[in-house]
């Protein structure tokens, strides 16, 4: 004869499981929602030094360093390097990289150019 205990193991594994699962994917949306939160507040308010994560027209991905920023103009410095797949920038991500090819970029640009993805993240120190 079966217990009782016995049917009701099952169904406290599902449930744990199902929870932990929820638990996990609920605090995967906050952190991803605090992260954004933070780099909107790093483009509206560019320092030097900051590195903005991007994805061009032809799907590339690349980087560019804030120089400095005057006024409502940041100036970057393009890197060189561009890869194809995302996980591949934090290798291309390096001085030697970053010519004298310069860019500059309005804020509102570059509030533009986030809200789209295009900037998909920033790394500021």
């Amino acid at each position: 004869m079966e217990t009782k205990s016995k049917k009701l193991k099952p169904i406290w594994i599902v449930t744990i499981t199902i929870v932990s699962i929820a638990l996990l994917m609920a605090f995967g949306a906050l952190y991803f929602n605090y992260r954004k939160g933070k780099e909107k507040t790093y483009v509206d308010d560019p320092k030097a030094g900051d590195v903005y994560e991007m994805i061009d027209a032809d799907g590339y991905y690349s980087t560019a360093k804030v120089l400095y920023v005057r006024n409502d103009s940041v100036f970057v410095t393009v890197n060189n390097m561009k890869t194809d797949q995302a996980k591949g920038i934090s290798e291309i991500d390096i001085d030697r990289n970053y010519g004298i090819l310069k860019d500059a970029y309005s804020k509102k640009k570059l509030e533009s150019l986030f809200a789209q993805d295009s900037i998909f993240a920033i790394n500021r120190d």
